[in-house]
């Protein structure tokens, strides 16, 4: 295929899951590319920016200058004239100063939060070079380039099970960083934001990283009904206001709340326990946020679920006992779960799995408190066996005993993820791995490990032909090997011929090794960038954005590239 052969529809499908450096290779190659590669970078351009500093040649500051400036270029005629009666008045504001695209057309997703900070960094700088003479007028700029931009942002009905809210806010209190303080905030009053109240009703996503001042919350509860998704990272000095908040969402969809203090977030609580039955996501710490909200309600909504226990004295063994056998029935259409506890909290974990039937992702970590919890550990995983037969992604807490994963992995037939996390505790993993890929279900297309593995090549390579008699093929890994060599590489290639391992992937990595002068502690990293839910198709784009920096890349490498991965991704 040539450059011309890709119509803009299959472009489009392609771009969305390319990598930012990829993205700026393809606006040289023609009129095409560059409109399909723009499209996708001007979703949400100051988030790209800050994804992609390491690679930038320009620093923070002068990134954030050029989105902005251009922001302001594209503003309407009318809506520049009425900025310069303030005073204001520079370039970007004058009429023969239109980009050639209308980029804010293009603009998906708006953070509130990140556009005032580009604009303080714009007039930081025109106060620097004398263009005006203080930042007195700022806020006004920002209301006209945030309303103009919502007015252009598409708005969807986010009636799909996974909500995408376009419209955010990330506020903060920068007196607060680890210690509470609710005087302050990053971001102004909405009364100080008049013009702006249209656009601030529309806000769907509200992230409150520390605690801040009542009055803040207060006068965001007066104009905002509609949040989708609230993340709340403290919460304890405006707790009540914040619960009353959380009531006033009409369509609520995504509650996380997490703090790591030793009391509890009773209000907050109460308030979660209303809305449990609308919400398809909710992430909480308990003791905070008692596990007794559960209690008589119905999660029929309830697609994802975390639980993080960062204080047992606050969730006893009775409050987690008690939600684990009285509340199986209340989360029939639960896909994914997340439990991070002490193992004896999952005594009864086996009767909450029994109703599990639509879960397809698990995550569970634990941490022991004594040396005799191996009993426990094994019930644990005979009743992941037994009742999550229809998993495809699995993350454990690696146990200490390899063996405990065998009876998991005979019976979860559609797995094709496994994760082991690290524990910081002894196992014996590096000896027993290579028995592992006896059990592999031939589904497992990806597999991890997140900590240093201390194995010879012939264990590998006895890991590796295990996993072939077995029938895995396409197998992607994740996992650090201490003192990897060339002898590691060539059992790699060995078995990349077989098919026992995935093609596009160990190239990548060898890419990687070769070219980013990595230390003999070389890591094959499935997980760089979460692009999981990417498709496997796409694992040698997570890495390549590193082996652009190193070699120049013609039209016809990266057109091989894209059908590539086009094909692959569109595999059965």
């Amino acid at each position: 295929m040539k450059e011309n052969d890709f119509t803009s529809e299959l472009l489009s499908e392609i771009f969305e899951n390319l990598q930012i450096p990829e993205l700026f290779k393809c606006i040289l190659v023609n009129k095409k590319w560059s409109a399909n590669a723009i499209r996708i970078l001007w979703k949400n351009p100051i988030e790209f920016i800050n994804l992609n500093l390491i690679n930038s040649k320009l620093s923070k500051d002068k990134s954030y200058l050029n989105i902005i400036s251009t922001m302001i270029k594209c503003l309407p005629f009318e809506i520049k004239i009425k900025i310069r009666t303030y005073g204001i008045n520079f370039d970007e504001l004058k009429e023969e100063s239109q980009p050639m695209f209308d980029y804010c057309s293009l603009i998906k997703k708006i953070s509130f939060d990140m556009i005032l900070n580009a604009i303080d960094i714009l007039f930081n700088s025109l106060v620097e070079k004398s263009i005006i003479k203080d930042q007195t007028c700022h806020y006004i700029v920002f209301q006209e380039i945030c309303n103009h931009l919502v007015d252009k942002c598409v708005i969807s009905n986010n009636r799909d099970k996974k909500i995408n809210p376009k419209f955010i806010l990330n506020a903060y209190n920068p007196k607060q960083i680890g210690s509470c303080n609710k005087r302050g905030s990053n971001f102004p009053l909405p009364s100080q934001l008049p013009q702006m109240k249209k656009s601030l009703s529309k806000l769907e996503k509200f992230n409150l990283n520390t605690c801040i001042q009542p009055r803040f919350i207060q006068e965001l509860d007066n104009i905002c009904k509609n949040i989708l998704s609230i993340g709340i990272y403290c919460g304890c000095c405006d707790e009540h206001y914040l619960a009353e908040f959380i009531k006033n969402q009409m369509n609520l969809r995504e509650i996380y709340v997490m703090s790591m203090n030793n009391f509890h977030l009773i209000k907050i609580s109460e308030a979660i326990k209303i809305k449990l039955e609308q919400l398809t996501s909710l992430t909480i710490s308990t003791g905070q946020i008692s596990l007794n909200i559960f209690n008589n309600k119905r999660c029929d909504q309830l697609i994802e679920l975390s639980i993080y226990n960062f204080c047992d004295q606050l969730a006893d063994i009775d409050e987690w006992n008690n939600f684990f056998r009285y509340n199986s029935i209340r989360f029939k259409n639960l896909k994914n779960l997340e439990i991070q506890c002490n193992i004896k909290n999952f005594k009864y974990m086996g009767i909450f799995l029994n109703e599990l039937s639509s879960l397809q992702k698990l995550e569970l970590a634990w941490s022991e408190d004594e040396e005799d919890n191996q009993d426990l550990i094994d019930e644990l995983f005979r009743n992941i066996a037994k009742y999550c037969s229809n998993l495809i992604q699995l993350e454990l807490s690696t146990p200490k005993f390899t063996q405990s994963l065998e009876i998991i992995l005979q019976l979860c037939k559609k797995l094709e993820y496994l994760n082991l996390l690290n524990t910081n505790k002894s196992n014996d993993l590096n000896e027993k791995i290579l028995l592992l890929g006896n059990y592999f279900p031939i589904s497992l297309k990806k597999f991890g490990v997140q900590f240093y593995l201390n194995i010879s090549k012939e264990k590998l390579e006895e890991f590796l032909n295990n996993c072939f008699m077995n029938g895995i093929r396409n197998l992607s890994l994740g996992f650090y090997i201490e003192e990897f060599s060339n002898d590691y590489e060539i059992i790699m290639m060995k078995y990349v011929k077989l098919g026992t391992l995935n093609n596009e992937f160990f190239k990548s990595c060898k890419n990687l090794k070769n070219n980013a002068k990595l230390d003999s502690r070389f890591r094959l990293d499935l997980r760089l960038k979460g692009k999981y839910d990417m498709g496997y198709a796409f694992s040698e784009l997570v890495i390549s954005e590193f082996v652009f920096q190193k070699s120049h890349v013609t039209n016809q490498l990266l057109i091989k590239k894209l059908e590539n991965c086009y094909k692959s991704h569109n595999q059965p």
